[in-house]
């Protein structure tokens, strides 16, 4: 029995709604406070939530109407969350990682989605992404930047208590959901017919809403345990291209485990 109209819009009101009182409830909080760089971190990672959330409620109309129109704006709504998630570690670090870079591979993506004929379907809980492999990919390649240039801070860091922030931080804002999800769809595939290639992103967005109730962790403890640099820096243009080698390098590793779980076809990939 399939339940994921009703699970897609709960997980979607769950993290729009954590979003919006997040953000108004931190808001007032920070007003006065020293740390001007908190009320830019916080809006960033709601709007890390909030574009997540939307992704959510678009696959619940997507399949209410079975329309795919809705269904491609919901994935291009989804990849630009990711922008905000490279501008929170911007602003959390003060350090410059050239988010910008995001928005070239989400223009392309965001075309390629848009002109390009797309096919989704029910599952139990979530929705089958049965033509959505460049934008996966991109979500994905744009996922891994994010945690190179964080573990490059994170190496830079010199006290133990930020450091441990840094960690919370990358858990509480998106890691905790993608752990629970890889496992699920790894244990699914054995278990469930769970398909690796179709299914783990909607299963990852699902899951997504557990970050929801872990964001007052992060909170509760970024005006006590993190001592940001007071002076901006930025990497520079042969650490921006090295770190997007390397996540390329990694994000083709990955693909290239996907046919060890029979999904990996050219049919997933042109439909």
């Amino acid at each position: 029995m399939c339940y994921s109209k009703e699970v897609q819009l709960i997980t979607s009101i769950i993290i729009l709604a954590s979003a919006l009182f997040y953000y108004f409830y931190y808001s007032r909080k920070y007003q006065n406070s020293k740390m001007k760089w908190l009320s830019p971190f916080l809006k960033s990672s709601m709007l890390v939530f909030l574009f997540i959330g939307l992704h959510q409620f678009f696959e619940f109309l997507s399949l209410v109407t079975n329309n795919v129109l809705i269904y491609k704006v919901g994935l291009i709504i989804s990849i630009c969350a990711v922008y905000f998630l490279l501008r929170s570690l911007e602003n959390l670090s003060n350090k410059k990682i050239h988010s910008w870079i995001a928005i070239i591979p989400i223009i392309f993506i965001s075309l390629q989605i848009i002109f390009s004929p797309m096919n989704f379907a029910e599952a139990s809980f979530y929705l089958k992404h049965n033509s959505a492999f460049f934008w996966a990919a991109a979500w994905l390649f744009l996922f891994l930047y994010w945690h190179v240039c964080a573990f490059k801070i994170y190496s830079e860091i010199k006290d133990n208590k930020s450091k441990k922030t840094l960690i919370i931080y990358l858990l509480t804002i998106a890691d905790v959901s993608f752990i629970l999800s890889a496992i699920f769809v790894f244990v699914g595939y054995f278990f469930f017919s769970v398909n690796v290639c179709t299914d783990s992103p909607s299963i990852w967005c699902t899951f997504y809403a557990i970050q929801s109730f872990l964001i007052p962790i992060l909170f509760f403890r970024l005006g006590k345990s993190f001592n940001r640099n007071n002076k901006p820096t930025k990497i520079t243009t042969k650490q921006t291209i090295i770190y997007l080698i390397i996540s390329l390098l990694i994000l083709i590793l990955l693909i290239l485990t996907l046919p060890l779980f029979n999904c990996l076809t050219w049919k997933f990939i042109f439909p």
